[in-house]
């Protein structure tokens, strides 16, 4: 695996994975969209490298105020559009329209992105709904009042603050090793209030003006307590598509210990889709 990283105008950290030499090269490249408290960086332990080895260019931006990008002292003042434009700047320098590849928060700045830009597909990873998480939050206040009373403390402080429990249940499966916990909670960043917001509350989205104009994949995790299987079904109703499911599998679907099943569930998909 090569891995580059590259800076444009504003500071906007973006990560790129090219294949190896000798392999064919696909024709639409691959974007990959984090969720909240993350960065690019959590493509680039398996998703990246994987889907390079079967022929796709992938990158990966750290949206302003995350990862290696610049603005971090000015996060809470960035909402879901500021994340759409970052998304802009790094597909309007490739030669084709690409894939978008959203995780949780990343699958909501994608299908914002849809309302006014082209894209050659999309894969949603436990993504929040089209109309917000104000449903999901209240599924966990009222099923696990003390994760939600952490994950909220962890938006008014850092995730730095968590436990290893705290990350085991709102991320991951049960058996997870405790070393990969702490090292990608020492990754963690924290989340712009204002983008939170906008999710909860103050933004709705409309795919009615896109989803019938491309192909779409609905991808959930049997044990996410964060976008519940329920949720995950309605995203896909509301973009006419049946959700699929992994077992053993936590919110941090790329993450987890059974990434291959979801990564070969993707590539299975794109390719009976052409791409």
């Amino acid at each position: 695996m090569t891995l580059s990283a590259e800076a444009q105008v504003g500071g906007l950290e973006i990560l790129r994975v090219q294949p190896p030499d000798g392999v064919a090269r696909k024709a639409s490249p691959l974007v990959f969209l984090h969720g909240a408290f993350s960065g690019a960086w959590c493509w680039v332990d398996h998703f990246m490298p994987w889907f390079a080895a079967r022929g796709y260019t992938c990158y990966a931006p750290s949206f302003r105020g995350h990862g290696g990008s610049a603005g971090r002292e000015n996060l809470h003042s960035f909402g879901i559009d500021d994340y759409v434009r970052d998304t802009v700047s790094v597909v309007e320098d490739l030669d084709s329209p690409p894939v978008l590849i959203g995780h949780s928060m990343g699958g909501f700045v994608g299908m914002r992105y849809l309302e006014t830009q082209p894209a050659r597909a999309l894969i949603l990873l436990a993504s929040v709904p089209p109309n917000g998480l104000t449903a999901p939050a209240m599924s966990l206040a009222l099923w696990n009042p003390s994760l939600w009373g952490e994950i909220a403390m962890i938006q008014s402080m850092d995730p730095s603050w968590a436990s290893l429990d705290v990350m085991r249940d709102a991320m991951f499966s049960a058996e997870q090793d405790p070393a990969v916990l702490a090292r990608y909670r020492s990754m963690m960043s924290g989340e712009s209030r204002r983008a939170t917001m906008e999710m909860h509350s103050a933004l709705k989205l409309s795919p009615q003006d896109w989803k019938d104009r491309m192909p779409v994949l609905v991808l959930g995790a049997n044990d996410d307590v964060l976008i519940r299987k329920a949720y995950v079904r309605s995203t896909a109703r509301q973009l006419g598509r049946k959700a699929e499911f992994f077992k053993n599998t936590g919110h941090g679907m790329m993450l987890d210990n059974h990434w291959r099943d979801v990564a070969s569930r993707m590539a299975e998909w794109l390719w009976a889709q052409g791409l």
